[in-house]
């Protein structure tokens, strides 16, 4: 999922969970900033060296190509951040495949509805938490690993209802000593599956994996539904679920904001925020103006630690989990 779900939707989400406007930017900033809380400088550790006198313990949660290439710290950010893992089948590998409704997703849910207002850092567990368990849909079927289990084949998307091999296929279909590349490849993630699982308006399929076509759109209303009645919980509020009315904003943002370039989707979620397309009560001045910037929290000595503090916290926690079920594949040093 990009900016436009995990600010934006997320957001709109905690405003109708009766979050004042305030909260709902920090949950939604904190959830975007798991994507953006990168080591800008991997080849010096002098911020986090300084992140460490002042009590901040700094932990990445995202990662540039640069890093992903050379497998710095690989498992540590994508498996417990991006691709929780489903802990069903036989192997190691098939076991670190994320997956919606698994027993560590729930377990997440779980510990989410255990936060209470009364915790000052309550906004930032729920937004780092709830940006892994809404990945957990988009990115199910994957894993946070280079492994041979993220290989797809045949891998079809439809847009606005036209069919489409996608590039990377008609590129290997050409040139047959990048195909053998692939094919004895162990790609990171969905990366073979290109941008398709967290684009929100595409259909798409492969050969195996969503054998009979996965529409986005369902998939991340699914998801919205799951979170909005997490953060009613926790706000206190009546827990409904969407009405249809929010159900049906929620899928005309879905299905009909159609840009493979996430900023333009963003822009037009803003649009509509700002307009109170989504009918938000006691619609204020800050929802008007509302944007995503890493400013909100990095740029605040409190919410930076807060948000780093959570960041740990989740780590510690996805790691507990595995070792609980023999999987030693987290450590417990910060990634630097």
């Amino acid at each position: 999922m990009d900016i436009d779900y995990h600010f934006c939707t997320m957001y709109v989400l905690s405003r109708w969970a009766d979050f004042g406007s305030a909260n709902a930017k920090i949950i939604a900033t904190s959830a975007q900033l798991v994507d953006d809380n990168m080591d800008d400088n991997p080849f010096s550790d002098k911020v986090e060296e300084e992140a460490i006198a002042q009590g901040i313990n700094i932990r990445y949660s995202a990662q540039h190509i640069w890093n992903n290439i050379t497998g710095k710290g690989n498992t540590e950010v994508w498996i417990p951040f991006h691709f929780l893992p489903g802990l069903e089948g036989e192997t190691t590998d098939e076991k670190l495949v994320c997956r919606k409704h698994s027993v560590l997703s729930k377990a997440l849910a779980e510990r989410l509805l255990e936060t209470t207002l009364d915790n000052s850092q309550f906004g930032f567990r729920l937004g780092v938490g709830l940006h892994v368990l809404a990945d957990t849909w988009a990115h199910q079927g994957f894993a946070g690993i280079n492994a041979s289990i993220n290989r797809v084949q045949n891998l079809i998307f439809n847009v606005s209802g036209e069919s489409i091999e996608n590039m990377l296929k008609d590129f290997v279909d050409n040139h047959q000593f990048v195909a053998d590349f692939i094919n004895n490849f162990n790609p990171l993630g969905h990366v073979t599956a290109l941008h398709c699982p967290d684009q929100p308006y595409l259909w798409w399929k492969t050969k195996y994996l969503f054998a009979d076509g996965r529409k986005n759109w369902e998939e991340f209303l699914e998801a919205s539904e799951e979170i909005f009645r997490i953060l009613q919980q926790v706000s206190c509020v009546p827990v409904t679920g969407l009405s249809d009315e929010q159900k049906a904003m929620l899928t005309d943002c879905f299905q009909n904001i159609q840009s493979d370039d996430f900023d333009v989707r963003y822009e037009e979620w803003l649009r509509r925020i700002h307009d109170n397309f989504f009918d938000i009560q006691n619609f204020d001045e800050n929802d008007e103006t509302v944007e995503y910037s890493t400013g909100t929290i990095l740029g605040d000595p409190d919410f930076r630690k807060s948000f780093y503090d959570e960041i740990n916290d989740h780590f510690d926690w996805v790691r507990d989990q595995l070792l609980a079920h023999d999987i030693k594949v987290l450590r417990k040093d910060a990634v630097y």
